[in-house]
């Protein structure tokens, strides 16, 4: 302690806030993890506008089109799609353990949109294989994560 009042405050970097489970894996595994993290409520954002399927699925079978067979088909599979994402929403955010396999089936699904739904595809399913511990009962939360590598970062340089 310094008898200076003008000097800048000393922060504590050995001070280890967090879960010490985080603690204990090598740097490595929890950049990966970090990376999955972000990735994953990255995707979530990405799923908030597949809800516009489901909005408009509501609209094409109300309007004036609904009584034809191709509109309703349309409606059903916008239907369909609509809640997937609204689900992909909730499970990338709350990240219970069957987000991660529903986050995989919209990965899949995302492949098939040729090109830019690839990149996200494959992206995705990288960060769901990578962020296993993410999920369940278990899981590690997102904060948690982000706050002990920004910590552990700091006093790596």
């Amino acid at each position: 302690m310094t008898d200076n009042v003008y000097a800048p405050p000393r922060a504590n970097l050995e001070t280890q806030e967090g879960p010490p489970e985080l603690w204990q894996i090598e740097f490595k595994r929890l950049k990966r993890l970090y990376n999955a993290s972000h990735t994953i409520r990255a995707l979530g954002f990405l799923y908030a506008l597949g809800i516009f399927g489901l909005v408009s699925a509501i609209a094409l079978s109300s309007g004036t089109y609904a009584r034809s067979g191709y509109a309703a088909g349309l409606a059903a599979m916008l239907f369909l799609f609509g809640g997937l994402s609204l689900l992909g929403v909730v499970s990338s955010f709350t990240r219970p353990r069957w987000g991660r396999w529903l986050g995989v089936v919209l990965c899949v699904l995302t492949l098939l949109s040729i090109p830019v739904g690839t990149v996200i595809g494959i992206f995705g399913l990288i960060a769901y294989a990578q962020g296993g511990r993410l999920f369940g009962a278990g899981r590690l939360k997102h904060k948690d994560v982000v706050d002990v590598y920004k910590q552990r970062k700091r006093t790596q340089t």
